[in-house]
C-alpha cells in the first residue's frame, strides 16, 4: 500500500499536466480565430474575412463572404473576467469538414482590450473573439 500511494500521486500528477498541455501555445496565439491541440486551424484575415458580434445573442462569428469559411461562437453570456467559465457552442469549418462542440464549458483565459481567449480543456481547442461595439 506504501508503494501504490507514489505512484497513484505522479499518475494523477501526469495525467493533470497533460490535461492542458497546448495552453501555453495558444495563451500566446494573438489572432481572432482558433486552436485545437496547438494547430491553427481558423485565423482571421481582414482582407478575406468578416466579422460580427451580437451581445444579445452572445454570438460572435468570423466568416468569407460565401460562408465557405467560418467559425461561430455562441455564449450563454460574454465573460468579462479572467478565470469566469461560460457555457457555448462552437461551429467551424476545414476545408473538408464542418465540426460542432455543443454545450462545452469554456474558460475565459486572458482578456485584452476588446479581445477574449476562450478554452475548453477536454478537447484542448481554444478561440479568440473580439467584442465589436
Amino acid at each position: 500500500m506504501k508503494r501504490i500511494l507514489p505512484i497513484m500521486i505522479v499518475c494523477a500528477l501526469l495525467i493533470s499536466c497533460k490535461k492542458d498541455k497546448y495552453l501555453p501555445d495558444f495563451s500566446n496565439f494573438n489572432e481572432i480565430g482558433l486552436m485545437q491541440k496547438g494547430n491553427e486551424v481558423f485565423v482571421y484575415d481582414p482582407l478575406v474575412h468578416q466579422m460580427g458580434f451580437n451581445r444579445g445573442q452572445g454570438q460572435f462569428r468570423v466568416h468569407t463572404d460565401n460562408m465557405s469559411d467560418y467559425v461561430v461562437v455562441d455564449l450563454e453570456s460574454i465573460p468579462s473576467e479572467i478565470g469566469q467559465e461560460v457555457e457555448g457552442t462552437l461551429i467551424w469549418t476545414t476545408s473538408s469538414d464542418i465540426f460542432t462542440k455543443r454545450n462545452i464549458t469554456l474558460e475565459t483565459i486572458k482578456i485584452e482590450g476588446d479581445k477574449i481567449w476562450l478554452w475548453h480543456s477536454q478537447s484542448q481547442i481554444g478561440v479568440v473573439v473580439r467584442v465589436l461595439e
